[in-house]
């Protein structure tokens, strides 16, 4: 346990020198500087005015939180913007319908139209295109709220060069941007592997459906990081898809958590998971039925995950502490736990960030992205020990099993197995064959030449058998000299030559080896030549068949008939 768990350090360590690595390696080279557009604003919030703020500072200047229907007009002055050539500034809107104008001609209108219907308006990145000029233009932003406390928090717009403020946005945020592609890519992957292992594997339920964790918390950070925008046009409805992914992580955690060692047949565990995902899914219908929208609910949601979390610490402990989960198990609900505790992590330094205690930025783009990245190794750690436990317990498995049912000398089925075959043929509605051998001699071997030269006699005939039968049916040892073989009926035709062709290869030992006299005595009969089909009548016919030709045999090669 102790080195899985220094495995799992040495990996996530190695991964974050890598990313470091990368950072320094790929550090864009802009063409030119991005301005970060802090100071010098003129602020008009309703009826109240403001002049000359800083935009970080602004929550702390506004009289009161915003309401729905309060009107925000932000003013400030653009410097030269000859000196690029596609000059461009980029801001965020929360739940807002914009206008932005530029020396009081209007640039650009975005969800006027939603705001006039009342539709939910989400968050997002706007990018403008500013008028080239020589000269200082005059910048107007304005806010329509449609939501209450739409704006709790404020954060500077930038203006350059379009590829330049652009890459320097994703730059910014490079380490959840590539997290979350990467717990995306990961997710499909380890999806579509736990899919191929399912069946051979049910218990590999709990990986499939941190799989699906996976894709939903990456299309989560994309959201939350305001990426997706960047990359695909999601018609608007980029803050929904986060509030839904966001809420879909409680029941995932939930299915993950009573997957492991059937936690789902607990009553209590039963009903607070249920309790817990049915109000999550709840929340999201309310929002799509516009009756409350999920960034009002969002408190109600958080109360649910602090629970969710604390109840997966509690379930770890007591399980740890019982010892009734393995290693491997361990290992995932501990990587689960850090996931859980990343997210409750990132709600605080959240709000540290609105009340200007920690920098902008400086742990929400890191803290949750770690906890993906800690929980991904912490699968990957625990699929490959399930795994390799798993085919090792399969492979043991099979060894007894082929203990069970395998002649210890030749190696072929023995009469258990032999057994079984027939009580499944007697089950279907197939046509076979039984076909009864029985070696010549093996009793005058062991007699003169001793019970080694009869063992060597066994092992040389079932070599021989396997080779003339070619795998095209069953063939076990049922006694000392007894064997029997089972073909079905698009074999009926090959029988006689395969017979022959087995006598052919025992006189070919006789001659290269001529030790000891080596023959075998067959008979066969067909299922269809018994009425009522059954197993061991067809098997006796074929043995009768066989000792009328056994007598033969004896007859001709001079061996006395055995009583």
């Amino acid at each position: 346990m102790k080195k899985r768990i220094i495995f799992l350090i040495i990996s996530i360590l190695t991964f974050i020198v890598i990313i470091t690595i990368c950072h320094f390696l790929f550090l864009p080279k802009l063409t030119s500087p991005v301005i970060t557009l802090d100071k010098n604003w003129n602020i008009q919030y309703n009826d109240f005015t403001l002049d000359n703020v800083s935009i970080k500072d602004l929550d702390r200047s506004l009289p009161s939180s915003s309401s729905k229907g309060d009107i925000l007009r932000l003013s400030t002055t653009l410097q030269n913007s000859s000196d690029y050539s596609f000059p461009t500034l980029m801001f965020l809107s929360r739940y807002s319908a914009v206008e932005v104008y530029i020396d009081n001609k209007l640039v650009l209108s975005k969800f006027t139209d939603k705001l006039a219907q009342d539709k939910y308006i989400g968050c997002f990145y706007n990018i403008v295109t500013v008028p080239s000029s020589e000269n200082t233009q005059q910048l107007d932003i304005i806010l329509f709220s449609s939501e209450n406390s739409a704006y709790r928090y404020f954060i500077s717009p930038t203006y350059g060069e379009y590829h330049d403020v652009i890459r320097s946005y994703i730059f910014k945020h490079i380490f959840p941007l590539s997290s979350a592609i990467f717990l995306i890519i990961f997710g499909i992957a380890f999806l579509i592997i736990t899919l191929s292992f399912y069946k051979t594997l049910p218990t590999i339920l709990s990986q499939l459906f941190s799989s699906l964790l996976f894709i939903n918390v990456g299309i989560w950070m994309l959201c939350y990081f305001r990426l997706l925008d960047f990359f695909i046009n999601t018609h608007g409805i980029t803050t929904e898809i986060e509030y839904l992914s966001l809420y879909i992580t409680v029941p995932l955690t939930y299915i993950i958590i009573g997957c492991i060692q059937d936690h789902y047949k607990d009553w209590i565990f039963l009903v607070v998971a249920s309790t817990s995902s049915i109000i999550c899914i709840f929340l999201i219908v309310l929002h799509f039925s516009d009756i409350a929208r999920m960034n009002r609910t969002l408190r109600y949601f958080q109360c649910i995950s602090l629970m969710c979390s604390i109840f997966l610490i509690v379930v770890i402990a007591k399980d740890i502490k019982q010892k009734k989960i393995s290693p491997s198990e361990t290992i995932e609900l501990i990587g689960l736990s850090f996931f859980s505790l990343s997210y409750i992590l990132n709600f605080v330094a959240f709000t540290f960030e609105i009340f200007h205690i920690f920098p902008e930025s400086i742990l929400t783009v890191r803290l949750i992205p770690m906890g993906g990245l800690i929980f991904v190794f912490a699968n990957l750690i625990n699929y490959f020990i399930y795994i390799s436990e798993s085919f090792a317990m399969r492979k043991e498995y099979a060894s007894l099993t082929h203990l069970a049912y395998a002649d210890g000398l030749t190696d072929l089925p023995n009469r258990s197995r032999y057994d079984k075959y027939t009580a499944d043929l007697d089950k279907g509605t197939a046509e076979y064959c039984i076909i009864s051998l029985d070696l010549n001699g093996l009793k005058e071997i062991n007699d003169n030449d001793g019970h080694a030269a009869g063992d060597k006699y066994l092992q040389e005939f079932s070599s021989v058998l396997k080779q003339c039968f070619n795998e095209k049916c069953f063939i076990a040892r049922i006694g000392g000299d007894e064997f029997v073989a089972i073909l079905k009926e698009p074999y009926f035709s090959d029988i006689d030559s395969i017979l022959t062709r087995l006598k052919d290869a025992l006189e070919i030992k006789n001659i290269l080896y001529p030790g000891y006299r080596r023959s075998v005595a067959c008979g066969y009969a067909f299922s269809t030549e018994v009425n009522p089909k059954d197993s061991h009548s067809v098997y006796l016919l074929a043995d009768k068949r066989m000792y009328e030709n056994k007598k033969i045999m004896h007859e001709r090669l001079g061996i006395a008939a055995r009583i």
